[in-house]
């Protein structure tokens, strides 16, 4: 009998190891599982949060960049405006340099003799800038129905003429020649912003 219970202990322990063993065996197989599908959503949720943060800081990059190109257009967009009403005013000043030579007053007499004679005007106004209303009075004294004015419009030179009833004047001042070219050059240059 005794060895009958000792066969009996030893395959309950048998059993009881290799049940151990099995519930073991279970258990790290199940742990593993576990392990495994916390890890596998783990990486695919960092791989979200990661996705996210690269497109967030591409947006970021992007913008950064546009805001940065804009900056650098508008700026130079401003250097080049300075530049072109640079361009102007130095060419104002060398028409206000030419106003003042022999050339302009032959020049400009010659165009008002000429306008006078195409519009057979006989009479009226002729106004200048005020500089110049004292040589085109001496100048035009072949037309004594003509008065010569001073005008604060004219700043560089030039002449507007104005029929004795005001229905008719014609301007041609290199004020406004300058306007127009400024004006043509922008219509033309496409500097727009």
């Amino acid at each position: 009998m005794e060895k009958l219970a000792l066969k009996l202990v030893n395959d309950i322990e048998n059993k009881t190891q290799e049940q151990l063993r099995l519930l073991e065996q279970n258990f790290h197989a199940q742990r593993e599982s576990t392990i495994h599908h916390y890890n596998q959503e783990a990486v695919e949720e960092s791989n979200l949060y990661i996705e996210q943060e690269l497109a967030e800081l591409k947006n970021n990059v992007r913008q950064s960049e546009t805001q940065f190109k804009w900056k650098v257009k508008k700026n130079l967009f401003i250097r080049r405006e300075e530049l072109v009403e640079g361009l102007f005013e130095k060419l104002r000043n060398k028409l206000i340099e030419y106003s003042k030579t022999e050339a302009y007053q032959k020049r400009f007499l010659d165009l008002i003799n000429q306008t006078l004679k195409a519009e057979n005007l006989t009479d009226g106004v002729l106004f200048t800038k005020e500089g110049d209303c004292e040589f085109f009075a001496k100048a035009l004294t072949s037309y004594p129905n003509l008065k010569v004015e001073c005008s604060g419009l004219i700043e560089v030179g030039g002449f507007i003429l104005q029929e004795s009833n005001g229905k008719m004047a014609i301007e041609m001042t290199l004020d406004h020649q300058l306007k127009v070219q400024k004006e043509w050059f922008f219509a033309h240059s496409e500097l727009h912003f």
